[in-house]
């Protein structure tokens, strides 16, 4: 609820940085893309499109050469539809502006359209990480 006590503060909004805890990539950090409060028709309970690091970029030293280090430096990401209950928000949010048209719940079920918007977040995440904002994001929580 918010101060006045009449409205819900949406705590999923697109751009938010939320925990997995759930599942395959549970621990792993990821963006809500878009969120569901109320459902839809497929999932008639509240979930969100997310994007996240599946492998995170490896640590580089100066010493390495050029090529190692461009490979050290790849992310997987993963794009999921996930449920409230196996999310956790934090503070934190990250402005990355995601083309919504490639990536969306109708992507997921197609292998071709699923892998074209894998690619989209890869290019993306790989962009902000290279322009080193947001630094946090990038490295794996330990727990």
């Amino acid at each position: 609820m918010s101060r006045d006590g009449k409205t819900a503060v949406r705590l999923m909004r697109p751009g938010v940085v939320v925990l997995v805890l759930a599942g395959r990539y549970a621990g792993r950090k990821a963006i809500v893309i878009k969120s569901y409060d109320e459902g839809s028709g497929d999932k008639p309970y509240g979930h969100a499109l997310v994007v996240g690091i599946d492998r995170y970029p490896r640590r580089i030293l100066k010493r390495m050469g050029k090529k190692r280090m461009e490979s050290r430096c790849k992310i997987k990401p993963f794009v999921k539809v996930v449920n409230y209950n196996h999310l956790m928000p934090t503070r934190h949010s990250v402005n990355i502006v995601f083309d919504t048209k490639v990536i969306n719940k109708n992507a997921l079920g197609d292998k071709s359209l699923r892998k074209k918007a894998k690619l989209e977040a890869k290019l993306k995440l790989q962009q902000r990480y290279k322009s080193n904002e947001n630094p946090w994001f990038f490295h794996k929580l330990r727990f």
